[in-house]
């Protein structure tokens, strides 16, 4: 039989004592810096053992020096403090078949998940992954496929500082039987030297600060959209509940965004709800659709559309449909006639565009007004689909070198973010060359009289 919890909570942080009680079959510790996510999966080690006493165990850590250095050594002060000295484990073959060996015959095995091929025919029924954000998806999928021993309560422990990626797709997408514990550095501070926390405040843009303090999704490094906030309680986001029907549009102009292709397209509904203030209310993320198909699901939506902006390369033929994709697009039905438009010449430059989309998207923090807002219920329909508008702001970067910097000012075009982000990028293009105020604003495009932009 599974052992049950007897333990007092006043000898645990809110989350970790969430850990302790959950017995969901994946769980995420998401934690700031300092806020004790080890010390929490530590914790649970004994728990899981003595849930599934026949059960062999697997704790992973990024490579074998955080192993030494960090996850081993907080799991024996840990053990040394909730267990007698002579229950504690020995360690057993360090360079090896590295194991703990609790007395009991059943080994809980320490790995790199640096090195798959070190624990990819291991046999387990539970693990404890340490600071998985520095760990592959593919160390991550063998992990699980270690998982398969038969016994009462597997569970597998992820702890770590959050980042987008495999950890938000798995973790923060509405998958079934995963549990999110989100566990701030504020609370493990009795803990934490004095003013620790104060001193990160004075050191972390927002963005960093709502990762490595909060323990909140977000990019940790060369993050394109800085300033924007994913979460739905942030000023980037609005409730917005008009229907097609809606007397709401009647006196408003509604663009759809195109990033067109079979694979992954992006289809984005935006309203000018007044002056120099958008709303994307509305999207579709379609995998393995065709444009024919991919229009007629627009169609069905039944929203009322004035302009359709598209990538400036969708001329080109779809081989199986034989027609292009302006040409289908010529299909969605619209307010207005010839509501196809591309932007021309050196407009469509990636990393201008880029920061025409920054500027409209705004950064409160410094002064500068958000142009650009997102109706709430989009966040339920993300939460169903690997990517979305709002999720892929908040997780597209720019490419590194190994000390962590920037190479080029374009992003990273990884098939997952950049398809929205792309069809709201020629949209924002759009708006500074067609909105006088805009332009006015741009030395760029104040020194020309050049459209910019045609219909298609």
């Amino acid at each position: 039989m599974a052992t049950e919890l007897h333990a007092d909570p006043k000898g645990f942080t809110p989350g970790q004592w969430k850990l302790l009680q959950t017995r969901a079959r994946f769980v995420f510790f998401s934690g700031g810096f300092g806020s004790g996510k080890t010390s929490g999966a530590s914790a649970k080690l004994p728990q899981l053992m003595a849930d599934n006493p026949r059960a062999p165990g697997l704790v992973l850590a990024p490579n074998w020096r955080t192993m030494w250095a960090v996850t081993y050594r907080r799991i024996m002060t840990t053990l040394r403090r909730i267990m007698p000295k002579h229950a504690l484990p020995t360690l057993r073959d360090r360079h090896g078949d590295c194991f703990l060996d609790f007395g009991n015959g059943v080994p809980v095995f320490l790995r790199s998940a640096k090195n798959v091929d070190g624990y990819d025919g291991l046999d387990v029924g539970w693990m404890i992954i340490d600071e998985a954000r520095h760990m592959s998806r593919m160390a991550w999928n063998v992990a699980q496929g270690r998982m398969r021993a038969r016994c009462d309560r597997p569970q597998a422990i992820v702890v770590s500082t959050p980042e987008m990626g495999w950890l938000s797709d798995e973790f923060d997408s509405g998958r079934p039987d995963r549990e999110l514990i989100v566990a701030p550095t504020r609370e493990n501070a009795h803990n934490l030297a004095p003013g620790y926390i104060e001193n990160l405040k004075e050191s972390y843009s927002p963005r960093l600060w709502r990762a490595l303090v909060e323990g909140i999704f977000t990019i940790l490094e060369g993050a394109v959209f800085e300033a924007f906030d994913p979460r739905g309680s942030s000023p980037w986001f609005v409730d917005f509940e008009a229907t097609p029907q809606s007397v709401y549009f009647a006196s408003r102009r509604v663009y759809l965004c195109v990033d067109p292709g079979y694979r992954r397209s992006a289809w984005l509904w935006v309203v000018e709800d007044d002056d120099l203030n958008w709303v994307v209310f509305d999207e579709l993320m379609l995998d393995g659709t065709s444009d024919t198909i991919a229009v007629r699901k627009v169609n069905e939506r039944g929203w009322p559309i004035d302009e359709i902006w598209c990538d400036p390369a969708a001329g080109n033929t779809q081989s199986f449909e034989g027609a292009s994709t302006l040409t289908v697009l010529r299909e969605v039905k619209t307010r207005t006639r010839n509501a196809v438009r591309t932007i021309t010449a050196a407009n469509r430059e990636i990393a201008w565009g880029v920061d025409k989309l920054r500027v409209l998207l705004g950064d409160p923090d410094n002064d500068q007004p958000i142009r650009i807002r997102f109706a709430r219920k989009l966040l339920d329909y993300e939460r169903r689909k690997e990517r979305g508008i709002v999720k892929d702001l908040g997780a597209i970067k720019y490419p590194e070198t190994k000390d962590g910097r920037p190479v080029v000012d374009v992003p990273l075009k990884d098939g997952v973010t950049d398809h929205s982000t792309d069809a709201l990028r020629y949209w924002s293009i759009s708006r500074w060359l067609m909105v006088p105020k805009l332009r006015r604003l741009d030395a760029r495009l104040a020194a020309t009289g050049q459209a910019g932009w045609k219909v298609a």
